[in-house]
């Protein structure tokens, strides 16, 4: 299983504007149910994926990540929009 790391001061800001910590986006990213597909509007300068599923808390999160480096990290998280919620009950 894949190992994600991130940026402390970027969690902590995340934390304040989303009210979503990395710890629990991280539960979404090994979820059976996720689906994952590449960013294409936002990978310029280094590829970025966006992930949506259940945390272990129970709210569908979108999370974004880069594998650009050596070792995957976590950039943002928020709780999925009901346009997003949607998309994804139906590819369920």
């Amino acid at each position: 299983m894949v190992d994600y790391t991130w940026d402390a001061d970027k969690e902590r800001e995340n934390v304040w504007r989303r009210g979503i910590g990395f710890d629990e986006a991280r539960t979404v990213l090994r979820g059976y149910l996720s689906f994952t597909w590449l960013d294409e509007l936002h990978s310029d300068e280094e590829p970025r994926f966006k992930t949506i599923g259940y945390s272990d808390l129970g709210r569908i999160l979108v999370v974004v990540t880069s594998e650009d480096g050596v070792q995957p990290r976590i950039i943002s998280a928020w709780r999925a929009s009901k346009r997003e919620r949607d998309a994804y009950q139906r590819r369920r």
